[in-house]
C-alpha cells in the first residue's frame, strides 16, 4: 500500500471520486462509505469548510496551468494534525494537499505553523541538499479562491518504516540506519543566522543565543501544558533546567534541527530495494543545537556510522538531559491536547522522571 509524503496515521479512508463519496477498501485500513449529506456534517466544526473533489481539481489545474489534467480520485487521511488530501491523476502520479486542522484540534503554540515551516523547510532542503524530501508545488498561506490556506506537495512512493519494520533483516535495518544517519548529517551541516522557530528566523525575528530560544521552546510547552490544568512537576522542571541552561551557550551555530525526521512513520522505505526513498514530517523544525534533531536521542550504532560520529562533545550529556525533558513535557502535552495520537504517556513519564532526576544529580 502505497502511502503519502505526511505525518499520516491509518485511519479510515474517505474517497472523493468526481464530485461523489463513495468507499474504498485498502489493506490496513477500514472501508466506509459515506454520502455527500453525511460527508458534510461530520466536517462541521472545521475552521474552513473541507475541499471537494470539484475544488482540488480546480486548484491542481490552475497551479499546473492546463485544463486537461484530470484528477481521478481525491482522499481524506486523517492526519494527526492538519486536514490531509492525496489527489490521483489520470496519467497515474499522485499529489498532496496539506491544510490548517479542523477547528476542534487544538493546537500546541509551536505547531501554529506548520504549513509555513514545512514549507520553508523544504524549499531549503530542495536548494542546498539532495535529500529525498517532497517538492513544494504551491503554498498559500491565505488559501486563495481555494477557501483555505493549503500547502502542495510532491508525492513519494513507498511504505512507511513502522510498517514494514517487523519484516526487515538485520542487515537491511542497518542499511536504513546507516543512511538515515548521513541524512541527518546532512540535515544540521544547514546554518542560520538566529536561533529559534522556523517562521521566526526567516522573519529575523529568532534569538542571537540558544539559550535564550530553548528556553523559550521550554516555556511554550509548559504553558501549553498549564493551559490544560495538567499534572506536572513545573517548579522542578523549570528550576533545574534554569539552573543548568549555561551549558546551552556552548552550541554557537544555528543549525537546522528536524525534530522527526527519524520518526518511523515519517521514513519512506521502496518496498523492493529495502531502501529509504523518502523523508517527510517537516513541519517540526527549529534552529539550534544538533543534539536535538531526531533520530540522535536513541540512534543505533549503525545509524552514528552514517552520522560520522557520536555528537556529545563537552556538556552534551548535560544538553541531552534537558532535551530529554523537553521532548517529554512536549509528549504529555500533545497526549492530552489529542487523547488519540497514539502518544504513550506514561513512558513520556516515565522519561521525565528519569530525565529531572539525571539532572539534578550533576
Amino acid at each position: 500500500m502505497h502511502l503519502p509524503p505526511l505525518d499520516v496515521a491509518v485511519y479510515p479512508v474517505v474517497t472523493m471520486s468526481h464530485g461523489r463519496h463513495g468507499s474504498r477498501t485498502n489493506r490496513s485500513l477500514s472501508t466506509i462509505s459515506s454520502s455527500s449529506s453525511s460527508s458534510a456534517a461530520s466536517m462541521r466544526g472545521c475552521a474552513v469548510a473541507a475541499p471537494d473533489f470539484l475544488s482540488i481539481q480546480r486548484l491542481i489545474q490552475r497551479v499546473f496551468r492546463s485544463s486537461r489534467i484530470t484528477v481521478q480520485q481525491a482522499e481524506r487521511l486523517q492526519g494527526h494534525h492538519h486536514q490531509v488530501y492525496l489527489a490521483r491523476l489520470a496519467d497515474g502520479s499522485a499529489l498532496v494537499i496539506k491544510c490548517p486542522p479542523n477547528q476542534t484540534t487544538r493546537s500546541l503554540r509551536h505547531e501554529k505553523w506548520g504549513l509555513e515551516t514545512e514549507r520553508k523547510t523544504l524549499e531549503t532542503l530542495h536548494e542546498y541538499t539532495q535529500l529525498p524530501v517532497p517538492q513544494v508545488l504551491k503554498y498559500d498561506g491565505h488559501g486563495g479562491s481555494f477557501g483555505s490556506p493549503y500547502l502542495l506537495k510532491s508525492y513519494i512512493p513507498g511504505r512507511r518504516l513502522s510498517e514494514i519494520s517487523p519484516t526487515l533483516s538485520t542487515s537491511e535495518r542497518n542499511g536504513i540506519d546507516r543512511t538515515l544517519g548521513a541524512y541527518v548529517r546532512t540535515l544540521t551541516s544547514l546554518n542560520a543566522t538566529q536561533f529559534g522557530l522556523t517562521h521566526r528566523v526567516f522573519d529575523k525575528k529568532g534569538s542571537n543565543s540558544w539559550q535564550e530560544a530553548f528556553l523559550a521552546l521550554l516555556e511554550s510547552a509548559l504553558r501549553d501544558a498549564e493551559d490544560m490544568l495538567i499534572t506536572m512537576p513545573y517548579e522542578s522542571i523549570r528550576g533545574w533546567v534554569n539552573g543548568r541552561s549555561k551549558c546551552l551557550d556552548e552550541v554557537t551555530e544555528p543549525k537546522l534541527v528536524a525534530l522527526n525526521v527519524c520518526d518511523p512513520r515519517n521514513v519512506i522505505i521502496n518496498e523492493q530495494t529495502k531502501q529509504v526513498s523518502g523523508l517527510v514530517g517537516f513541519s517540526n523544525v527549529i534552529w539550534g543545537d544538533p543534539l536535538l534533531s531526531g533520530g540522535i536521542p536513541d540512534g543505533s550504532d549503525a545509524f552514528f556510522q552514517g552520522f560520522g560520529e557520536c555528537p556529545l562533545g563537552t556538556g552534551g550529556h548535560v544538553r541531552q538531559l534537558i532535551y530529554a525533558i523537553y521532548r517529554a513535557v512536549v509528549q504529555i502535552v500533545a497526549h492530552h491536547y489529542r487523547p488519540h495520537s497514539g502518544i504513550d504517556e506514561l513512558q513520556a513519564r516515565r522519561s521525565l522522571t528519569y530525565a529531572l532526576n539525571s539532572l539534578a544529580r550533576i
